[in-house]
């Protein structure tokens, strides 16, 4: 259970940066603001989502699930262009934080 709370502050801390980053670098294109805001939406969610599972909430186990296997595809397309490397931490992350999640202590600790 800590180390999938762990890995879910990591990728939220990791996003917020990235954010910070893209805005950095974006200032006077205008293409980018949809890419910002598009991560913006998924790291709003991982916020929400650690604070619960940090707090040990039943509702937060489901939407990281889903959230962790949608990030695992973006990791496979990652891997599959540009960016072999973070597209490789990306899916390790996110299938285990998936395998912790499922395991029955962390839904013993969360009931």
């Amino acid at each position: 259970m800590l180390i999938a709370t762990a890995i879910v502050l990591f990728e939220t801390v990791a996003l917020w940066g990235y954010i910070i980053l893209l805005v950095a670098t974006a200032i006077g294109e205008e293409d980018i603001w949809r890419v910002a805001g598009f991560i913006a939406m998924w790291t709003v969610a991982l916020t929400f989502l650690s604070m619960g599972l940090w707090r040990r909430r039943k509702w937060t186990r489901a939407p990281l699930i889903v959230l962790q296997l949608l990030l695992s595809v973006i990791g496979f397309s990652l891997i599959n262009g540009d960016a072999p490397a973070p597209g490789a931490v990306l899916v390790v992350l996110a299938v285990g934080c998936v395998g912790l999640l499922l395991v029955s202590q962390t839904r013993e600790a969360l009931s």
